[in-house]
């Protein structure tokens, strides 16, 4: 599976070139790490074995879901029409996970534990029993919580609604854990020693497997085998869990829809004018408020000036917060950069109308303008508000006003050159296709160099009317956003008309790839 998969396109083998390269690189940190670790005290490799070990399996479980997104190499739902069982299956799944690069990077980074227990018998033996027990647990726990975490077993809208909460969760994942990681610090500075943190740990079922080999050694007996039996019910109830939503979503049959539709409604198409460019608008405006796809990227709007005042410690005064208009103005141009990918092998309609390059970019550019920019300058107006700051909201209208234009301007060209892979409408949000990460990542690192790069004219002013305090600046930051943002947005809408008319029949041949993976 992992030759096929790479032999669909050389960009997919650079992906796996670079995740080998960066796992060798993990390991020998880890290995190096481990062997200094090996020449502590025996309390202090417990806890940093048991430490380490519960970052190993909630990295897991959140990592391949939220972050990379859960390969579909072996998807269930690809299994089902063979003559499986759900425990086969199960077990090719599990087997798939362990030979895929996170499986052995995990493997091999585990077997060198035995660096550090080397020198305790004890440990050394009970580490052959649960070095691959926590293995296991990894690989069944990443899959049984992203069949539930997928809404697997449920109809489409809850697989969509738990797909927002789930990117919503993401967002905050990373100030989320600066918090965590401030509080347990500070409770270490109060007098409460990180060891009895890490001892409470030990008993839950993310660290109980890698505390036993620890417990052992220091003659703790009783209570090494207590966590062993935790370790072992925690696989047995995440096989068992992951074992009833695969049978609900493979083996029971598909959920109905019972939902009525009035008819004679045109919804957007009937308010927008009858062209080619407001079809297109119309249907672009149809699938931002309505596809979960689209809403869960406008969840970046509201939630950037949270995520400024957390990383700014709750400092309401300070100029980041009052600026963080023009990070949102960033998030808002740049979200559509790969807008035809949603279509899927819809796309072939699309090129049946004969629509031209130019009237498609426009339109859907509008209906992401239509939608963005609203909750543009409502997050500008609010943030200033709760700032106090009323005298810098000419600056940071005409940055983020400028950043959305740009973005857009970036978006129609990039969206008509490129595809990348995305969950089908109503499909688990988790899912990627096999290799695809690195192509995305590349894509998208590409088009925000692209957008932070043509909008400073319009970021520059506004920059120094904040933290400088020139209020004339600000002035200068609305005119050159408006005008220069206008500008690009033009010359993108051109640009990408030409390359779509010379690149749509190849974007649909992707997009079909794609389906097939």
């Amino acid at each position: 599976m992992l030759r096929n998969t790479l032999a669909r396109s050389p960009m997919q083998m650079v992906g796996f070139i670079f995740g080998v390269i960066g796992a060798l690189w993990m390991l020998l940190l880890v290995g190096v790490g481990l062997f200094f670790v090996g020449t502590l005290d025996l309390d202090i490799a417990r806890w940093v074995i048991t430490a380490a070990g519960a970052v190993l399996t909630l990295g897991w479980v959140v990592g391949p879901i939220f972050a990379a997104g859960l390969d579909t190499t072996l998807d269930p739902a690809k299994l089902a029409p063979f003559p499986l069982t759900t425990r086969q299956m199960m077990l090719a799944i599990t087997a798939g996970g362990l030979t895929g690069v996170p499986g052995i990077t995990t493997a091999v980074g585990s077997l060198a534990v035995f660096l550090v227990w080397a020198r305790y018998p004890v440990a050394a033996v009970a580490a052959l029993v649960c070095v691959p027990l926590g293995v296991l647990t990894c690989v069944v726990a990443s899959r049984a919580v992203a069949a539930l975490a997928g809404g697997i077993g449920g109809g489409r809208r809850t697989r969509e609604i738990i797909g927002l909460v789930g990117f919503a969760l993401l967002i905050f994942a990373s100030p989320l854990f600066i918090a965590i990681t401030n509080g347990l610090a500070s409770a270490s500075a109060q007098g409460l020693p990180l060891q009895a943190v890490v001892s409470g740990l030990s008993w839950t079922p993310v660290a109980a497997v890698w505390a036993v080999p620890g417990d052992l050694a220091a003659g703790a007996w009783i209570t090494g085998l207590l966590k062993l039996v935790i370790a072992g019910v925690t696989l047995a109830v995440l096989w068992v869990l992951w074992q009833r939503s695969l049978s609900a979503s493979v083996v029971g049959p598909p959920a109905r829809s019972a939902a009525r539709r009035r008819s004679g409604s045109l919804g957007w198409f009937g308010v927008m004018p009858s062209t080619p460019v407001g079809a297109t608008w119309a249907r672009s405006l149809t699938s931002w408020t309505r596809d979960f796809r689209y809403l869960r990227q406008l969840l970046l709007i509201p939630f950037t000036p949270v995520l400024v005042l957390m990383y700014s410690q709750g400092d309401l005064d300070g100029p980041f917060f009052a600026a963080s208009g023009l990070l949102v103005g960033f998030f808002a141009g740049i979200l559509a950069y790969t807008d035809v990918s949603y279509d899927g092998t819809a796309f072939a309609t699309v090129l049946q109308t004969g629509i031209r390059g130019r009237a498609d970019r426009l339109g859907r550019m509008l209906g992401a303008a239509t939608v963005s920019v609203p909750l543009l300058l409502l997050a500008d107006v609010v943030t200033l508000a709760v700032a106090g700051r009323w005298e810098l909201l000419p600056a940071v209208v005409g940055g983020s006003l400028g950043l959305t234009l740009v973005g857009l301007g970036v978006s129609a060209v990039s969206s008509a050159l490129l595809v990348v892979p995305t969950p089908a409408p109503g499909d688990s949000p988790f899912k990627r296709v096999p290799g695809s990460t690195f192509s995305m990542f590349l894509a998208f690192f590409l088009c925000w160099m692209l957008v932070a790069v043509l909008a400073l004219p319009a970021v520059i002013p506004a920059v120094i009317a904040v933290f400088a305090g020139a209020t004339g600046a600000g002035w200068v930051a609305l005119a050159i956003g408006l005008v220069w943002g206008a500008v690009v947005f033009a010359g993108g809408v051109l640009i990408g008309g030409a390359r779509f008319d010379a690149s749509a029949p190849r974007l649909l041949a992707q997009l079909r790839t794609f389906q097939g993976a």
